[in-house]
């Protein structure tokens, strides 16, 4: 367990020496200062769990000191330890976040090793805090960072997909994509103007019989390959090639590819 360290700030010798007497067996480490320019100088070399500063000092009041202990060591924890004649000043101190607590002289030793205790208490509290805060920022960051590369890899997806789709629709050949369930899924310009059907219709209602079945044949196993079959759509003939459509083993539907072939009788 990590031993807390106590800094207690008086211009008061003999209030010192009576802390030091006090606190001597209890599991801390107590350092002192005679001021509070002194008490600066001791946190810039050492970490200070708790600071406690009497109130009336020469040079820098004890609440100037914690206010500036504040600013500059958030995580201490800051105690004014006066007389009850400075309480309406240090209650305006507290008020202002720059003390946590005020403890009064004269002191009952029992009580003030409580309070102690209940202050550095608070100080891993106020650490704990911190550090569930950071951690919290930085998932925060992470899921951001996240975030923004899914949202560039869609728009990405989406503008390849938009191109797909003006690729296909600039096509000078009637093209018709078929899903899993029979149904047609896309058509370009050509295909629409041949066909002239809806998006959704079921292909035996658009595909002569002969060419149903070849697309019926490539969902059900597309293992079979490109299938070719002839097919006639108002009196002209075409040759129609169904290509099965696969992303890895999983069956994506079928693409329909017709091509004019007055030729063919």
């Amino acid at each position: 367990m990590e031993i807390k360290t106590i800094l207690c700030v008086d211009d008061e010798i003999n209030v010192l020496r009576a802390l030091k007497r006090l606190l001597r067996k209890e599991p801390i480490r107590l350092l002192t200062a005679n001021s509070g320019a002194e008490a600066l100088e001791i946190m810039e070399h050492n970490e200070v769990h708790l600071v406690m500063s009497d109130y009336r000092m020469p040079g820098m009041t004890g609440t100037e000191l914690l206010s500036e202990v504040s600013t500059r060591f958030p995580d201490t924890v800051q105690v004014v330890l006066s007389g009850f004649a400075d309480a309406a000043s240090i209650v305006d101190a507290i008020n202002q976040g720059h003390i946590f607590r005020f403890l009064a002289k004269p002191w009952n030793d029992e009580e003030l090793k409580a309070n102690l205790k209940s202050c550095l208490e608070q100080h891993e509290l106020i650490v704990r805090n911190r550090h569930l805060t950071e951690e919290l920022a930085q998932r925060n960051a992470e899921l951001k960072s996240l975030s923004d590369r899914q949202q560039r890899l869609i728009e990405e997806r989406t503008r390849s997909l938009q191109m797909a789709q003006e690729i296909v629709q600039c096509i000078p050949m009637p093209i018709v994509g078929v899903n899993c369930d029979g149904l047609i899924a896309l058509a370009n310009v050509e295909a629409d103007r041949l066909l002239n059907f809806p998006v959704g219709t079921e292909i035996t209602r658009v595909f002569p019989i002969g060419l149903a079945e070849a697309v019926q044949r490539t969902l059900d196993d597309p293992n079979n390959g490109r299938e070719v079959s002839k097919a006639e759509f108002d009196f002209e003939p075409y040759i129609a090639m169904v290509v099965p459509l696969r992303q890895g083993l999983e069956n994506r539907g079928s693409l329909v590819l017709l091509e004019s072939c007055p030729c063919v009788v």
